[in-house]
């Protein structure tokens, strides 16, 4: 992380290139211009479709756009003119195996600053699993996405989570069908230990006043607990629009709540490339956010696009 700091001054030229980039005929010109600093990407998944088994998560024929290796260098192809320099890498594949392969991919890049591994806190490997992967300085916690649905609320689990504090490593957890009280009682039972929820904390588009409701219900107990972090991801991919709308106010009543829930200290950027590709162009994307932060008066987008994500995931 000392690197980042060295390359803030550099990141001045990056970013004025970044902005000539987004003036050429986008209609979303970037307006805050006098906060120019280096950028985190919070969540992004990379793949290798010729490594058998390895890119499961995606379906060949649905995903025809993104199916194809997604590496660090493809990452940087697209983000580095939208202003973009740095990534956490969330592993998606639910096969042990690769997240090693992950490690020594993020290990091998200046730009993958930080991965979160997939594992499952009742396979048998998984104390030895946190032990081998926490060799890697980049490694910084676990999403828990099994192929075997998996109970939060057992203490047994519970218990495992306490390897993760132990390490100083965080809990990232996807938000849609996740129990907000059962994250509040992990949170105050391992204060030390970071909770990170994914994807709006399980939120969208909503026409439905009921369930827009009761999805800002669901931030209140969340953001409740000072350790629980929310990320405002995949924006594109919950606009429930394909392409997704590229008018900015489209995405207010998405990123309000979870703003207005947290505050402007416990929300990260996050992309959710190469999924996001799917739906528009990922200079789109961080325009659209860019300009939210401007609009919404935010204290600095530097806190949503970096200073959040390295508090969160601990990175030094």
């Amino acid at each position: 992380m000392r690197k980042l700091i060295i390359r803030k001054y550099v990141w001045l030229l990056a970013g004025m290139l970044a902005f000539a980039y987004s003036e050429r005929g986008y209609g979303l010109e970037i307006e805050n211009r006098d906060k120019i600093h280096p950028r985190i990407d919070a969540h992004i998944h990379l793949y290798d479709i010729h490594r058998i088994g390895s890119a499961a998560f995606l379906d060949s024929v649905k995903h025809r756009k993104i199916y194809f290796p997604h590496l660090a260098k493809q990452f940087s192809d697209v983000a580095a003119p939208a202003g973009v320099e740095f990534a956490v890498v969330i592993e998606a594949s639910q096969r042990r195996e690769d997240n090693f392969w992950l490690m020594n991919l993020v290990d091998s890049s200046e730009v993958m600053i930080a991965f979160i591994a997939n594992l499952d806190p009742r396979d048998p490997f998984y104390v030895s699993d946190l032990d081998s992967l926490s060799k890697s300085r980049k490694f910084r916690g676990i999403r828990i996405r099994p192929v075997h649905p998996l109970n939060l609320a057992d203490p047994n689990i519970i218990e495992k989570f306490g390897e993760l504090e132990h390490r100083g490593l965080v809990l990232e957890l996807g938000g849609g069908d996740i129990d907000p009280e059962v994250v509040s009682t992990i949170a105050r039972h391992y204060p030390k230990m970071n909770i990170i929820i994914d994807h709006l904390a399980g939120g969208r588009f909503y026409i439905d006043r009921n369930k827009l409701n009761n999805w800002k219900a669901r931030l209140a107990v969340f953001a409740a607990e000072p350790n629980v972090f929310c990320k405002v991801s995949a924006l594109f991919d919950l606009s429930g629009q394909n392409p997704a709308p590229v008018d900015l106010n489209f995405y207010d009543p998405m990123i309000d709540p979870v703003v207005d829930a947290f505050g402007w200290e416990r929300v990260l950027f996050g992309s959710n490339w190469s999924l996001s590709d799917m739906h528009g162009s990922y200079g789109d994307l961080i325009r659209i956010v860019d300009n939210y932060c401007y609009r919404k008066g935010a204290p600095s987008s530097e806190q949503l696009f970096f200073n959040n994500s390295k508090r969160a995931y601990k990175i030094k």
